[in-house]
């Protein structure tokens, strides 16, 4: 589940299980006056022989839901994210545009969460890539309030390659034009949190840094 809000109205979104059902799809609770009761759950992710988990939400600059999950062939195969916005104020929802697989590989890793975040008519997707078990962390990126992820690029340079499930993504925020984000990575060899700023405009690192340093254990 994830949660966001904007003002005195709060979103959450859930995903039903098991996952291979298509009734069982990502659920959006909408609450207008400040969490102290919530809608009736609309449906989204109607995405019928395909597969979805890990539903994220953020609010655009008025106050609408855009959602995010990761989708599947019927096969768990084909994994990436997609987004989904509502300009109803999460009453119905656009036909799901992907936003990632900008790494050398089309697949996502997926096991790992991922979170999406607005500024004005930016949106980032944040996610963890899957290049022959490299798991580093990327994002698409979107200029036109969430319409189209026609760009992406790297936030994670540890070059971290890990055979089993890191079962972990990364969060983030933007400001002005600069992309921070946080996530765990042991590209070093030992697991780590990290802080990351990028350039939204010129798609780039600015810089990195070991937020928790040499610690015991």
């Amino acid at each position: 589940a994830d949660i966001a809000s904007h003002g005195d109205t709060v979103y959450v979104v859930v995903k039903r299980t098991p996952e291979t059902s298509d009734t069982n799809r990502i659920f959006i609770f909408s609450s207008f006056n400040g969490g102290n009761s919530f809608n009736t759950p609309v449906q989204l992710g109607f995405i019928a022989d395909s597969i979805s988990r890990f539903p994220t939400v953020t609010t655009d600059a008025i106050g609408n839901p855009i959602v995010a999950y990761m989708k599947f062939n019927n096969s768990f195969m084909d994994s990436r994210w997609v987004v989904s916005k509502s300009t109803d104020f999460g009453n119905t929802f656009s036909t799901d545009v992907k936003a990632s697989g900008w790494g050398s590989s089309a697949e996502v890793c997926d096991c790992c969460p991922g979170a999406i975040v607005s500024s004005g008519n930016k949106t980032a997707m944040l996610y963890r890539d899957n290049n022959t078990n490299i798991r580093d962390i990327w994002t698409g990126i979107s200029s036109n309030n969430a319409t189209s992820f026609p760009s992406g690029f790297e936030i994670d340079n540890n070059n971290w390659m890990v055979m089993s499930c890191p079962s972990s993504g990364p969060d983030g925020v933007i400001i002005g034009d600069t992309l921070y984000s946080t996530f765990m990575s042991s590209g070093s060899g030992a697991y780590r949190t990290y802080l990351s700023k990028s350039s939204i405009s010129t798609g780039g690192i600015s810089s990195m840094t070991n937020l928790t340093g040499t610690i015991a254990g």
